[in-house]
């Protein structure tokens, strides 16, 4: 019995197969005038391992199944009353699809994406409560040299000073480096810092911004790192870091005001059209 099923189940997802490959066959299955194209049935398999297709085509099948049968009775079996209150929903959540794509591609097809850097400072000044640190951040600069590089000490001595002609300078022999970061632009929270340099978890917050510069030596590299910056967890978060959230705020507040005017102007177009009338 068990082999029948086995071969049972892989003819189905042959057969099934099949179907969906040949361009003749239109129809993977039918339910009174109800059917399942070929088109849906294959949106509806995306994304299927091969290893649980057998199960997923006949669960995909069969659900499609139960989904029209249960329409159906449901049609046949539930009071006018409640057809009508599920139709009046239906009608509603296609209307507000409706205008709120319509409102939204109006709305995209007029903002301005600028970003108004006044704007974007009057923001971070008046929600700096929203913008707690929940972990230490650095900006650092470092090198990965080789080890038979010949001028450790002068790249070290560069690296510990770090002034913008050091940088230069350092910049100009990068090539030489194994991997480096010459910019001090970027914040780093401390998670991503150990992540990146295990050698450094033995340090908190205090040490590393005390001490400023580490070396550390494995059996492929020297690494040569210098803490520019640093800000304490529970510390309000510098403007630069939450750049993108208040990037993110200023347009929603502009697409916020642009509906509204939107709103507003397409009531008043109506009224004064005379295609609109309030009794």
């Amino acid at each position: 019995m068990f082999y029948k099923l086995f071969f049972l189940q892989v003819f189905l997802l042959f057969f099934s197969c099949s179907f969906v490959t040949d361009d003749n066959t239109k129809n993977i299955a039918r339910y009174g005038e109800s059917f399942l194209s070929k088109e849906e049935f294959q949106s509806l398999i995306q994304g299927v391992k091969i290893n649980d297709s057998i199960s997923m085509v006949n669960s995909i099948i069969n659900n499609w199944a139960i989904e029209k049968i249960l329409i159906e009775r449901a049609e046949l079996n539930l009071n006018e009353t409640k057809l009508q209150k599920i139709q009046s929903l239906a009608d509603d959540y296609k209307s507000n699809l409706l205008s709120e794509a319509y409102l939204e591609a109006l709305v995209n097809s007029t903002i301005n994406l600028e970003v108004d850097s006044i704007e974007i400072l009057n923001l971070y000044e008046n929600n700096k409560s929203l913008f707690d640190l929940n972990e230490d951040i650095f900006k650092l600069v470092y090198v990965e040299l080789p080890l038979d590089f010949s001028d450790t000490y002068l790249v070290r001595s560069k690296i510990k000073r770090f002034k913008r002609d050091d940088q230069i300078f350092l910049d100009s022999i990068s090539f030489r480096f194994k991997s480096f970061s010459l910019t001090t632009e970027e914040w780093i929270s401390q998670n991503s810092l150990m992540q990146k340099f295990p050698f450094l978890k033995n340090y908190n917050y205090q040490s590393l911004k005390n001490y400023n510069f580490f070396q550390f030596k494995d059996s492929l590299s020297l690494y040569l790192i210098k803490i520019k910056e640093s800000v304490k967890k529970g510390d309000i978060s510098p403007i630069d870091y939450v750049l993108p959230t208040l990037e993110y705020m200023s347009l929603n507040k502009r697409k916020k005001e642009l509906m509204l005017s939107i709103k507003t102007d397409i009531l008043k177009d109506a009224l004064e059209k005379n295609k609109l009338e309030i009794y």
